[in-house]
Parts: structure tokens; sequence; C-alpha cells
């Protein structure tokens, strides 16, 4: 009786040793997954992260060139790699000529922390409206990573003025700005005309004869 006790006591200790192992097991690797996962996030927080933009200089005119300018910011701690994009808005379209310049780009690298940029000049054919689409950028955040991409910060579409609307209201601000002047020159040109008058004829408030 007393050898049946102590094999069931050595049976349950040895299952409750298993437990402890497994647990100790089980709470290792739970430490190693964690660690894993900050390793991880630390890394990917080091890589590269590019803001895309596609920005206009101007007022566009039909028959004035305009420049098209399209910004890459590296706002990350690592470095871009293979760095391109090719926009189809302009480069591409019958309704405007391309002056100089290119409506693509392509960098091997971008630092942390510095900006590339690329310009194309073109001159709009004609007037009206022009749906803008989203040029699309390509990069890798790091060397060995899959490419990334990102679509360009820009206006959903563009506004081209006909030559008569842009002297319409051109010349109405020059009218504008012609009032504005002869309304200041005449708030400063009475009082002094009366300073100089007062001058001329009295002395110490005392009308001169002559």
């Amino acid at each position: 009786m007393v050898n049946v006790n102590h094999m069931q006591c050595k049976q349950q200790q040895q299952q409750s040793d298993s437990l402890l192992d497994q647990s100790s097991s089980n709470c290792r690797l739970l430490v190693a997954l964690v660690v894993c996962l900050f390793v991880g996030v630390a890394v990917s927080s080091k890589g590269a992260d590019l803001l895309f933009q596609k920005k206009i200089s101007d007022g566009p005119v039909v028959g004035k060139e305009l420049d098209i300018s399209f910004i890459i910011y590296n706002v990350g701690e690592g470095a871009a790699y293979d760095i391109s994009f090719a926009d189809t808005d302009f480069g591409a379209s019958a309704d405007f000529e391309v002056v100089k310049g290119q409506s693509s780009g392509k960098w091997e690298v971008i630092e942390p922390n510095t900006n590339v940029s690329q310009t194309i000049t073109i001159t709009p054919s004609k007037g009206g409206v022009f749906p803008l689409t989203s040029t699309i950028l390509e990069y890798r955040k790091s060397q060995n990573e899959e490419l990334s991409h990102t679509s360009a910060a820009s206006y959903t579409g563009m506004y081209v003025e006909s030559v008569e609307e842009f002297d319409k209201r051109t010349s109405l601000h020059l009218k504008e700005w012609g009032t504005f002047i002869l309304l200041s020159f005449g708030s400063v040109a009475f009082p002094f005309a009366l300073w100089s008058y007062y001058k001329v004829n009295y002395e110490n408030g005392i009308k001169k004869n002559k």
C-alpha cells in the first residue's frame, strides 16, 4: 500500500515538473516573440518615408509658359532607393506644349531629411478645366524591401484662363490701382496745398502785407 502511494506521489510530481517546464518554455517563447516584435518595429521605423507633391507655380493662361514642379521629401530616418515617377497629365497631352523639362524622374537614392525635384515647363494651347490625376511614386524603403507606392498631393483639376479673360482681369486690376493712386494723391495733395498757401501768406499766424 505504501509503495502504491509512493508511486502515485512520484507520478504527480513528474506531471507537475512537466507542466512547469512547459510553462517556462511558453514564457521564453513569448519573451522571444515580444523582443522580435520590438526589434522589427525599431528596424522599420528607421526606413524611408517619402512625401510627394505636384505643384503648379502660377495661374495657367493660354499661350503663357507655366511651370509644374514635382517635389519629393524624405521625412524618414533612412535613405530611399530606386525612386521613380511618370506623370501623364502634361507631357502626353495634346492640350499642352512642352517647352522644357520632363514629366518623369528617377533617382537611385534620396537621403533622409533631404528633397529632390523635377520641373516641366508647358504652354497651354486652349482654355477650360482640365482634370488632374494623382501621379504615382515608386520607391524602396530600404535596399532589400519590395517597392512601395505613394501618390502626389495635388489639385483634382486645373482651370486655364483664355487670353481675353486674363486681359480683362488684369486691366480691371490696373483700373482699381489707378483709382486708388488718384484718391491717395488727392488725400495728400489737398492738405499740402493748404499748408503751402499758409506758409506763403502768413507768418506767425499774422497775414503778410503785400
